[in-house]
């Protein structure tokens, strides 16, 4: 197949790899015998907003997905010789602007409609160098499910998947969801790392997980489900940035001084959910509070053992989720995008109501 360039260059973040990047790369190898792929340092990623992936992460998950794709991508062939070559070559950017300023040997650049300014930028300079411009390529963006423009910071947020569908079906946490019986008993089996500690001294079990996973230094959201787990939390000088309480512990009403406090929360959520069951008002609260950047309590009437399964959902990549394990300690789950695709088939299996 003929295509009108020889070697164009594209430049970005590829955080979190989706569809738009691979949107912007296949529309480059459509028009370009040969992609370079520069894939900005972590000193430049660092300058964004979020919780970066490292470039060791981010140029790994992109070396993978052009071997997998290998029959698509292809290779070429060099002229009067046998040798077969890459079409993708992936490379370090050390700077904002890279090498497509003074490069000779490249004839055209791959961006979206938000980066082309910086790329008309970048040929004004060629020619002020006495250099030819480069094609520009510019490509539409990839669009969410409900027409967004698909990012690496919604990721991120957990708002979307990498294909830019949700991962919150909204038609189904409009009713009322039932759990089967087939369930129950796979949520009585700890979901994360549990730290073992006995239950009459729950901070036992949380001085070790605070110190493995570092909870007094880390950013990310920390929540907390259960009385118990957020008092003793709070005892260890950390308040949750979400907490979800009911007032009991084993389905015992607790005493008033066991309650957790709300001093020290921005808001104070208070909503009615029965056991063994997720009401539309608990799913709203639930994810209000995920997607709030001030601390909030959710007090709930009658009882709140489901939440997990709706904040995993919610909550942005790798918020840590603790709760208690009656009898054996305290639990911590990191809410990435494995957990969020277990949670997202089990709310699947919940009867509607």
């Amino acid at each position: 197949m003929a295509r009108p360039f020889e070697r164009g260059l594209l430049g970005g973040t590829f955080d979190h790899f989706h569809q738009g990047h691979q949107k912007l790369i296949m529309s480059g190898l459509e028009k370009c015998n040969v992609l370079e792929i520069w894939i900005t340092s972590d000193e430049i990623a660092s300058q964004k907003i979020g919780q970066m992936q490292s470039f060791e992460e981010r140029s790994s998950f992109l070396e993978g997905w052009i071997k997998d794709n290998q029959d698509s991508i292809g290779s070429r062939e060099v002229e009067n010789s046998n040798e077969i070559l890459p079409r993708v070559y992936i490379m370090k950017l050390e700077d904002n602007v890279g090498p497509a300023e003074w490069r000779i040997d490249c004839d055209a650049i791959i961006c979206t409609e938000e980066t082309l300014p910086a790329c008309e930028k970048i040929n004004m300079n060629r020619i002020s160098s006495n250099l030819n411009s480069l094609n520009i390529i510019s490509v539409e963006h990839f669009l969410t499910e409900d027409g967004i423009i698909l990012s690496s910071s919604l990721i991120r947020k957990g708002r979307y998947k990498r294909d830019g569908t949700k991962w919150i079906n909204e038609s189904k946490i409009s009713n009322t969801l039932q759990m089967p019986k087939s369930v129950e008993n796979t949520l009585k089996k700890p979901f994360g790392t549990l730290f073992l500690g006995p239950e009459e001294d729950t901070s036992i079990a949380i001085t070790k997980l605070k110190k493995e996973f570092n909870l007094e230094k880390d950013t990310k959201k920390i929540v907390a489900v259960g009385d118990v787990c957020v008092s003793a939390l709070r005892k260890s000088g950390i308040i949750p940035d979400i907490s979800v309480i009911d007032g009991r512990t084993k389905r015992q009403d607790l005493p008033e001084e066991l309650i957790p406090k709300t001093e020290g929360y921005d808001e104070v959520i208070n909503c009615r959910n029965p056991a063994g069951e997720i009401t539309p008002e608990f799913s709203n609260c639930l994810i209000s509070a995920a997607k709030s950047n001030h601390k909030v309590m959710i007090i709930v009437d009658g009882e709140e053992d489901l939440a997990p399964v709706i904040l995993h959902l919610a909550l942005p990549l790798d918020a840590f989720v603790i709760y208690g394990q009656p009898n054996e300690g305290v639990v911590i789950c990191i809410s990435d995008e494995k957990v969020k695709f277990r949670c997202q088939a089990r709310i699947e299996t919940f009867i509607s109501n």
